[in-house]
């Protein structure tokens, strides 16, 4: 499945090494320091997934998210972010991101992301509730589940690995595949007041909440 990338930041080396990064993995990647050119994009639906700086003089990251899901639910949204704090993490999350990419920029971190979410690309053209299964299990989905619902508390993907006997990419796509079915909350914010990239949490769905 082909996967159209954008970006916007007002930094335009930032621009040129995403783009590096991209075309090293065979992703097309446009990119723009106006958010009015990537708002632009989002409408005409030439891009899948784009990248938003937090940080930008024109528009702020937080209000090119409000307003680019505003115009599509579909497109997924990464915030590009050196933020520490737990309530920004929490208002880009309410606003519509997706998820995050810390700065300063890392291949590996870049490229997962990416990769993961090529996935709700797809479900989210599919307009389906599932998934594809390629590679998943039900036995240990369902184990996964269990795990978050018993846990009492918000977990992260490196307690469910550890419980379930999985990696940590394994166990963090389970957790994304729940968190798109609708079987499991996520929220992001730092851990302990730890300073780092904010950290997934993943918690169970309130039964006034279940359909």
């Amino acid at each position: 499945m082909s996967v159209f990338l954008g970006a916007v930041d007002d930094d335009r080396e930032i621009l040129y090494t995403l783009e590096a990064m991209a075309s090293s993995q065979g992703w097309n990647m446009k990119t723009t320091t106006e958010p009015s050119e990537a708002l632009g994009w989002i409408r005409d639906e030439a891009v899948d997934i784009i990248l938003i700086d937090l940080h930008m003089p024109s528009m702020s990251g937080l209000d090119l998210v409000r307003r680019a899901r505003k115009i599509s639910k579909e497109t997924v949204l990464l915030a590009l972010t050196v933020e520490e704090s737990p309530e920004i993490a929490e208002k880009l999350h309410i606003a519509g991101a997706d998820d995050f990419i810390s700065k300063p920029l890392r291949l590996a971190d870049f490229s997962s992301r990416i990769a993961l979410h090529s996935e709700l690309v797809k479900y989210r053209r599919e307009g389906r509730r599932e998934l594809p299964r390629k590679g998943l299990s039900e036995d240990v989905t369902r184990q996964v589940l269990e795990i978050v619902n018993r846990s009492g508390k918000p977990v992260d993907a490196n307690t469910v690995a550890s419980i379930a006997g999985l990696s940590y990419p394994a166990a963090h796509r389970y957790l994304e595949f729940l968190v798109i079915k609708g079987s499991v909350l996520k929220k992001s914010r730092n851990i302990d007041g730890k300073p780092g990239r904010p950290r997934s949490l993943y918690s169970s769905v309130p039964e006034s909440r279940k359909p």
